[in-house]
């Protein structure tokens, strides 16, 4: 059976980049649907350039590999029994930019030494026996590095020493400062596959070592530990109230916010910031508009995979906002960063590094926090267009 699979999956990815479909005729089919279905919301630059991937694809993993996993899901508070929390070694130390972490417990997550955000929300994974598991980061209840890498300013101004990720909602007000750090954008080689393509997949932890071997990735690598992560994470049951899914090609990204949203009439809302990304600074906020279409919106984030998945789920009640801001040298710098901030954080973990970070508790004043580059927010279009 696992060869069969493995002949299956290998033979249409083979036919895809021998029909010259992967990065071109493929993805216009997905393109034309976005705009059939999304009339008024012009494509991201983050997902045409999914739907556009590298022309090289001759090598799966390496460039997939150089992605940094962001995961911004799974804020429940701790359950007892949780099989995940028996995790180790690279599995264990998969990396994260973990916003969205409020459990205590469960499966631990470390950052990759790489990124500029390294977060663990949860307190440090144990056994039944209650012994620390190998492969959390230091001896704190957090592992967590929200140092950005060290640049020069010119002009000589006082340097930030750190990057903002949870901030209050009185931040997202014209005139604030807020120090940032965004790093060059990545994504995996293959881009979005074509939907038929990556329904044939199958996207469940069982099926790993088959997927693993179709696409060329080393048993106990990075990126195989990174996939066994994202697997995990999708198949995780939500917490009370809670919507949650993994999407493998823009039509079911597009489909499914639309059916947890309820309605066909969404929009997307994402950042607008540079691919290569901005050295840490201060920026200013210059202008701030309420998106429109909560309390409870869809976020979804991009998840490490040779191929583009993305994991989505509600945001509980939240209120959204796009930021304009700018930096050091004014509009030269200029970003505009989608925000979310989390109204109720009573079901929260107690020691999710954000209350530690704003000095807040579960049900005190809202968590904030950027979407970054190629993350989006699906919101119901309460606008009303006209002819």
């Amino acid at each position: 059976m696992a060869r069969f699979l493995i002949a299956l999956l290998a033979a249409a990815l083979v036919a895809v980049q021998a029909g010259g479909q992967l990065g071109h005729a493929a993805p216009a089919t997905a393109e034309v649907f976005w705009r059939t279905v999304l009339p008024h919301s012009p494509l991201p630059d983050a997902i045409l350039r999914l739907l556009r991937p590298a022309a090289d694809t001759s090598s799966f993993v390496s460039k997939a590999e150089e992605r940094p996993p962001f995961d911004y899901q799974d804020y429940r508070r701790s359950s007892s029994g949780d099989g995940s929390s028996k995790r180790t070694g690279a599995a264990a130390r998969a990396g994260d930019f973990d916003y969205d972490d409020y459990r205590g417990g469960g499966e631990r997550r470390v950052a990759a030494a790489d990124t500029p955000f390294g977060y663990d929300y949860k307190a440090p994974s144990t056994n039944q026996a209650g012994e620390r598991l190998a492969g959390a980061a230091a001896d704190t209840p957090f592992g967590y590095d929200y140092k950005a890498p060290s640049t020069a300013m010119g002009g000589g101004q006082a340097e930030p020493t750190k990057t903002k990720v949870f901030f209050h909602e009185e931040s997202v007000r014209v005139g604030e400062r807020l120090p940032f750090h965004f790093p060059p954008a990545s994504a995996p080689a293959l881009g979005f596959l074509p939907r038929r393509v990556a329904d044939s997949v199958p996207f469940m932890a069982p099926a790993l070592p088959g997927v693993l071997a179709a696409f060329g990735v080393a048993p106990g690598s990075t990126m195989a530990s990174s996939m066994e992560a994202t697997l995990r994470a999708c198949e995780t049951p939500t917490m009370a109230g809670e919507s949650k899914f993994c999407a493998t090609s823009l039509e079911a990204l597009v489909e499914r916010a639309m059916g947890v949203l309820g309605t066909r009439d969404v929009r997307p809302v994402t950042s607008t910031l540079p691919r290569d990304g901005a050295p840490l600074q201060t920026y200013t906020v210059r202008a701030v508009q309420r998106v429109e279409g909560g309390p409870v919106f869809v976020a979804c984030h991009p998840e490490p995979f040779p191929y583009t998945v993305y994991r989505c789920h509600t945001t509980g009640p939240s209120r959204a906002y796009m930021v304009e801001m700018e930096g050091a040298r004014g509009a030269v710098d200029g970003v505009t960063i989608a925000t979310v901030c989390h109204t109720d954080t009573s079901m929260w973990n107690p020691e999710h590094i954000s209350f530690r970070l704003l000095g807040t508790k579960p049900g005190g004043t809202p968590v904030c926090h950027l979407m970054p580059y190629g993350h989006i927010i699906w919101a119901k279009n309460v606008k009303r267009w006209t002819a």
